[in-house]
Parts: C-alpha cells; sequence; structure tokens
C-alpha cells in the first residue's frame, strides 16, 4: 500500500517536471512567429517586436511569458500563444475595444479602461469617437456617465463628442454643432432629461444659435444665444433667456 502511494506521487512530481519542460520548451528554437487578430500593420508589428524580444532573453522562454509580453503593450485584452512543430510560434490577439479619447494622449475601451494612444492616430476606428476628460472620476466611473447620456442624447438627434468633468466635479456636454450643456455635479440623467425636453419643444430648429444652455436649476434650464441670435420670444440675446414649456418656467 505504501509503495504504491510512493509509486503515485513519484508519477505526479514526474508528470508535473515533464509539463513544465514542454511547456518550456514551447516558444525555442523558432523561425517563424504568426501574429492574428483584427489589428492594424503597426499594432501586428509591435506584437512582434513584443515576441521577439521576449525570446531573446536568456534561458527558456514559455507561452506564459510570451503572452505577458504581449499584455504588457496595453492595448491588448486577451492573447493566446501556441507553438506548431517544429519551429511556428502562433499569436492570437484580441485588442481592447476603443470607445473615446481620453485627455490628450490615451483613450478609454468601452470598459472605461485607459489604454495608450494607438500606435496609428489614423486608424479608422478612431474616427468619430467622442473626447473624454475627467477632473475628478477615473475612467471606468466617466465612460458610465457617457453611456448614461448618450442613449437620450441619440434619440433627440444630438451628437456629444465631447463630454468633460471640472476639478470641482462639474460635467458638461458639447455637441456637434458647438453648443454644449452645463450638467453640474448632481442629478445628471434628470438635468440632461430636462435639457432635451426643452431642446425638443424649442430649440430644436434654432440649436445652431444656441452657444449653450445652462441645466444647474431645480426645474428649468438657462439658454445663452449666441452672437446676435435672438431668443424665440424676444429679449436680450446676450442674457439667459426664460423660456416656458409646458407650463415648467425654464431660465
Amino acid at each position: 500500500m505504501i509503495r504504491s502511494i510512493v509509486m503515485l506521487v513519484v508519477l505526479a512530481v514526474v508528470l508535473v517536471a515533464a509539463l513544465r519542460f514542454v511547456n518550456a520548451l514551447a516558444t525555442v528554437r523558432l523561425s517563424t512567429v504568426r501574429v492574428a487578430g483584427e489589428l492594424t500593420n503597426a499594432e501586428g508589428e509591435q506584437v512582434r517586436r513584443a515576441v521577439t524580444s521576449e525570446l531573446a532573453k536568456p534561458g527558456w522562454r514559455t507561452a506564459a511569458d510570451v503572452a505577458d509580453a504581449v499584455l504588457g503593450l496595453g492595448w491588448v485584452r486577451d492573447v493566446r500563444v501556441r507553438r506548431q512543430w517544429p519551429d511556428i510560434l502562433h499569436v492570437a490577439v484580441a485588442r481592447e475595444t476603443v470607445a473615446a479619447q481620453w485627455g490628450d494622449d490615451a483613450w478609454l475601451t468601452t470598459g472605461g479602461n485607459v489604454v495608450p494612444a494607438p500606435a496609428d492616430p489614423r486608424d479608422p476606428r478612431l474616427l468619430g469617437l467622442p473626447a473624454l476628460q475627467a477632473g475628478v472620476s477615473d475612467g471606468r466611473r466617466t465612460m458610465r456617465v457617457f453611456d448614461m447620456l448618450n442613449g437620450a442624447a441619440q434619440a433627440a438627434g444630438l451628437h456629444i463628442v465631447r463630454l468633460e468633468e471640472s476639478a470641482g466635479g462639474d460635467w458638461t456636454t458639447t455637441f456637434a454643432d458647438g453648443s454644449h450643456v452645463i450638467l453640474g455635479a448632481t442629478d445628471l440623467r434628470e438635468r440632461f432629461d430636462r435639457f432635451v425636453a426643452v431642446h425638443e419643444a424649442v430649440l430644436r430648429d434654432a440649436q445652431s444659435d444656441v452657444e449653450h444652455v445652462d441645466a444647474r436649476y431645480h426645474t428649468g434650464v438657462a439658454v445663452r444665444w449666441a452672437g446676435a441670435a435672438r431668443p424665440p420670444a424676444g429679449g436680450d440675446a446676450a442674457q439667459p433667456a426664460v423660456l416656458r414649456v409646458g407650463g415648467m418656467a425654464t431660465r
């Protein structure tokens, strides 16, 4: 009985050692590295450089070592490494899905993770993405705020091109026509919905004349008109207009 147990322990140790040995040999004496995934040429070249740099290190390099090196690029979400005998290494890469520009030198993924700027700034996947910046919140919180507001904006035919949080925590959205809405730090969705109601009732046909809307009110919004534009009901264009929509005072 004891002999059988000892034999099983020895067999297990040998098996573990063999697996480690095979894994270590998985990335040595290679002549070809093949990269797969929806990557630009520049991104594919980054992956190849990371792989060859890792393989050039002294000692045996494992598939896990290569995967870690590729993940270290920052914009990679997942990587799978396998060897095709005798001398080909397959590296399958899935990149993070970029959803917005973050500050001046980074990007946000759909999950709000901050990733480095793409290798190719002309990548067509980056065209039309909004610019997000936050003085207090992290990337995930900022992405959640954007998603919350963007659905209502799209339903109203508005396109958010920028969302910015000040150092004091106040949020401002900017639209494709250059106008913007100041939402403040709290009740963001309620305030944005209030703006959308005013936009639908009064501002839709005059959106190009709107400089900005201030929604930091309990019951309405204040509208400042651009240049020589006049409020729909007349008045001083240099002062925020007082509008009434459905019995709700907006100022």
